[in-house]
Order: structure tokens, then C-alpha cells, then sequence
């Protein structure tokens, strides 16, 4: 079947393969369609030269990411204050960035793969580029979309944040041989790329099965920190005395929490310098509004890490305001803090302002907010935090950073009121669930509004609170050291990646040249 005959089948082909690979996106347990619209992808796609079936791929990879991420254009809409219709405007370039980086491997399998067996890996290996090269504004990536079934991302801790979206195209690839192929392919030997298409599934699993246990091994036998995460909005008017209330209330258990975290966002804005809270007078002289003075939970019953703004200079002008993680011990003092490195597009600054100033106007950021320096760990008792902030659980390197400077729990703190599709809210904690499993850190969401939660180093979930209520989830987190193969050798899977598509490229042309010279002599 080409573009050119059938048209109505070429069409429900392409509606079919986008809808299956968004399909996972929309609902976490259908992992399987994910690899259903990948493996049917590329059994369509290949040996198809030219810009018809170029176009349906396109078409297909818009359509999967509209579908999968259906509320940007409102999320759009509410940043720049306007209509659906100007939401759509922003959103169309963003949805067909996305799509280009999804449609790169099935472009290339079209234009220079000939049998389907053989196409996963030259599709898988350039998923992975993509993925390590092109940015994204959300910065998603095929693969999260398995980690409902853990056992086949686990090779994450190996391999790095791109390695699950190659075990994909592997997984797809075995649906390829199974399936039976295309009718000309029935009964002939099978490629050693399609047995090494089973093989890497194979090992994959076995892998996912053994690591978990492991893990769990590990996790037992470490040494915990007992939390009390508070989901609260910021944003209502009583929010300060809910959190406090919330607080109190889990300092009152029997088993007495030895760290309190609250959202993003949920304090002043404070000079840079201050370095206790319990003098009324002095919070107020070097803090500024919103929330000017505010002594966050006055005389706490434990220690308290919440979401701040730190500025530098002078309070109605400052020349430096961060967003930040303050840890506050029982007399009040700071005894630590992190200002956010990775700033949230079209909330905390606009992306190409630089380049079109124009772009300023219609996303009108409220506060300039800097990037902070480096990624500075917070100690608590035996626990070494990682904080991030928001996006930033979204972002490998971030998390990354902070455990190469020792970090043995992650904390994330989150402010997602404005995003009032729950949705929206589910598939953040997807982009961010994975950083567990690549560094085998426990990491604690804390958010105003959900998915508060907390995820073992296995990628489980094992505790979290109902979205969109006020509510406390109590949790003993475990406190893992050491660092994974991925983190130790960075980008090196890409690489590796990189390498081994120029390989095929390469040989693929020395075959044609030896196929040409064989020609010449007969």
C-alpha cells in the first residue's frame, strides 16, 4: 500500500499509527500501544521513498503529539492572557517541533531501510540522537511513555534517560517479526538485526526483573528519613495558615516526621543575607511583597524546606530575584537553600525573547527570575536533598547535578496550580519519574495541587495524595549512595548511538559500492 492507491487505508493508517503512539500518553497501562504504533510505523514507512509518505509521517507524529499533549494550546492561552484561538497560534510551532523529532527515525527508515526487520535499529539509534540533540519545550521522550510496566525501563540506570525510548523501537521491532511481516518477506531467513531485535528485549527484561530486586535489597537496608509533605495551594488567600495547620497536624503524629516539605512558592520573597526568621522586625526589613514579613510557620515543630524567592539589591528594584528551596531548622535559622538552575518556559522567562522582543508582550512574565550557579545540596540530619523546583524534575540533568555533588534523596518542590487540567498534572510526575530510576534516588514530589508522591528507586510509586486536595502524606524515604553507570558516563549512549547509525550508513554504502562493482565486472 502506497500514498498513491487507497488512499482511505493510507489515511486510517496514519490516524491509527498516531493515535497508538499517543495512546500511552493518555493512559499509562496502554504501554503496549505505544509499541503497536511504533512497530506499525515502521512496517508502513519503510522502502517508501518520497515526500507523500514523508507528509503522512508528519501528519501521523502531529496528530500523536496533539493528542498526547491536547492541553497546550489552553495552557498557552491562560500564559499570554487570551483567547484559545491565540493559544493554537503559539502552540502549532511548539506541537510540529515536537513532531519533526518524533518523525526523524521513521523519515530515515522510509528513505533507506528496505526491509522492515531491519528497521528498528536504525529508527532506534535515531531516536536517541534526536532526543540527546533536539530540545524540547516539555522535555518528554518516547520512552517514558513504558514506565507503567517498570521492568523494561530499569535499563535507565545503565543507559541514561534515552535508553528506554531505544528499548522501544526494540520492543516494536520484535512486534515486526512476530506480525509476520510483509507478504514478501513470509518464509525467508530472518535478519541477524531482526533476532537482535528479541535478543536486546530479552535481556532487556531479565535486566528490568534483576535490577528491581536488587534495588529493593537496597532499599531495605538503608537508612531513612521520615517526611511529612504538605499539599496545600499558595495561591488562596488563607494558604499560609493551611500549610501551618497541615503541618501541626503531622508533627502530631505518634511517629513524629523529622523534615516538613511544602510547595513551591509557598513563602516570601527575602533578601539575600537573611539567615533566621524568628525576629519579626528583621524579616520584614529584608523581605519585600508579596507576602512581605512573612515568618513562614513561626516556632516550628521540625524542620521546615519550602518553595521562596531570593533577591539580591534593593527590595523595590532588585538586580537578582531566584526562585529557591529554604530549609528552615526548629529555631528558625536557614540553614540552607538552592536557587532554581532551569527556569519554566512561558512561566519564568520566554524562549527567543532574545532573538523576537515582541514575544515579551504576549507572554507577560510577572517577575524576571534568574538562574541560580551551582547545584547546591541541602543537609538535613543523615539526609544530603537534592532540591528541584518544578520543571526542573522534568529535566535529567538537573537531578543529575545534584547527585553528583552527593545528593542521596531528591525533593522536588512544585507549583502546578496554574495548570488546571489534571492531566497536565499526571503527565508531569511521568516526565519526572524516570530521574529515579536513571539515579536510583528516591524522589519526593511535593506539590500544591498535585501529584505529591513519593517514587522509589525502582520508578514505584509507593505513597501519594489525590489531586487537587489539601491533605498530608507521611513517608519513611530511604537514603541510597553511590551513583549509576548512566551517571557516570553522560552522554556516552548517544554517542555510542551516533556511531553506530554512521556505521550503518557507512556500510550500507560500501555495499551499494560492492553491488555497483560486481555490475561492472559481470
Amino acid at each position: 500500500m502506497t500514498a498513491d492507491s487507497r488512499p482511505a487505508l493510507w489515511i486510517a493508517a496514519i490516524v491509527s499509527t498516531g493515535v497508538l503512539v499517543a495512546a500511552p500518553w493518555l493512559a499509562e497501562e496502554l504501554v503496549p500501544a505505544g509499541w503497536l504504533g511504533c512497530g506499525g510505523g515502521l512496517m508502513l514507512v519503510t522502502g517508501r521513498r518520497g515526500w507523500r509518505t514523508e507528509l503522512a509521517v508528519l501528519a501521523a507524529a502531529t496528530l500523536s503529539i496533539g493528542l498526547a499533549f491536547h492541553w497546550t494550546p489552553a495552557v498557552l492561552a491562560d500564559a499570554t492572557r487570551s483567547s484559545t484561538a491565540v493559544g493554537f497560534a503559539f502552540a502549532t510551532p511548539i506541537v510540529l517541533w515536537d513532531a519533526c523529532r518524533l518523525a526523524i527515525p521513521f523519515w530515515l527508515v522510509a528513505r533507506f531501510i528496505s526491509d522492515p526487520r531491519n528497521a528498528w535499529l536504525p529508527a532506534g539509534l535515531a531516536a536517541v540522537v534526536v532526543e540527546a540533540v533536539m530540545p524540547g519545550v516539555f522535555p518528554w521522550k518516547l520512552g517514558y511513555s513504558q514506565l507503567a510496566w517498570l521492568p523494561v525501563v530499569q535499563s535507565a540506570d545503565l543507559l541514561g534517560p534515552e535508553g528506554p525510548t531505544f528499548m522501544l523501537f526494540a520492543a516494536a521491532g520484535v512486534l515486526v517479526v512476530l506480525g509476520g511481516l510483509l507478504s514478501q518477506h513470509r518464509g525467508t531467513p530472518a535478519t541477524l538485526i531482526a533476532v537482535a531485535a528479541v535478543g536486546v528485549t530479552v535481556a532487556n527484561l531479565a535486566y528490568g526483573w534483576f535490577a528491581m530486586g536488587r534495588e529493593t535489597a537496597r532499599i531495605a537496608a538503608a537508612p531513612s528519613l521520615r517526611l511529612a509533605l504538605v499539599q496545600a495551594d499558595p495561591d488562596h488567600a488563607t494558604a499560609v495558615e493551611t500549610l501551618q495547620s497541615l503541618s501541626r497536624r503531622a508533627c502530631g503524629d505518634a511517629l513524629r516526621p523529622e523534615l516538613v516539605c511544602w510547595p513551591e512558592c509557598s513563602g516570601g520573597s527575602y533578601e539575600e543575607g537573611l539567615t533566621a526568621f524568628a525576629d519579626e522586625t528583621e524579616v520584614f526589613r529584608r523581605s519585600r511583597e508579596p507576602l512581605r514579613g512573612l515568618r513562614p510557620w513561626p516556632k516550628p515543630d521540625c524542620p521546615l524546606l519550602f518553595g521562596g524567592r531570593i533577591y539580591r539589591g534593593y527590595r523595590e528594584k532588585p538586580e537578582r530575584i531566584y526562585q529557591a528551596a529554604l530549609l528552615l531548622d526548629e529555631r528558625e535559622a536557614l540553614v540552607g537553600s538552592y536557587h532554581k538552575r532551569h527556569l519554566m518556559p512561558f512561566g519564568e522567562y520566554v524562549p527567543f525573547a532574545d532573538v523576537i522582543p515582541e514575544l515579551r508582550l504576549s507572554f507577560p512574565v510577572t517577575v524576571p527570575y534568574d538562574t541560580g550557579g551551582e547545584p547546591e545540596v541541602i543537609v538535613c540530619g543523615p539526609a544530603r536533598i537534592g532540591s528541584l523546583l518544578c520543571y526542573e524534575d522534568m529535566v535529567p540533568v538537573a537531578a543529575a547535578a545534584v547527585v553528583e555533588r552527593s545528593a542521596n534523596l531528591l525533593i522536588s518542590l512544585i507549583h502546578g496550580a496554574a495548570f488546571t487540567n489534571p492531566l497536565t498534572l499526571l503527565q508531569h510526575r511521568l516526565l519526572a519519574q524516570q530521574r529515579a530510576i536513571e539515579l536510583r534516588r528516591c524522589l519526593v514530589r511535593c506539590s500544591s495541587t498535585g501529584e505529591t508522591c513519593v517514587i522509589e528507586p525502582t520508578g514505584r510509586i509507593s505513597g501519594r495524595l489525590p489531586l487537587g486536595v489539601e491533605g498530608i502524606l507521611l513517608a519513611d524515604v530511604p537514603l541510597l549512595e553511590g551513583t549509576t553507570a548512566a551517571t557516570r558516563l553522560g552522554s556516552a549512549f548517544p554517542a555510542a548511538c551516533g556511531l553506530g547509525l554512521g556505521g550503518l550508513a557507512a556500510g550500507r554504502r560500501l555495499r551499494r559500492l560492492g553491488a555497483l562493482g560486481r555490475g561492472c565486472e559481470a
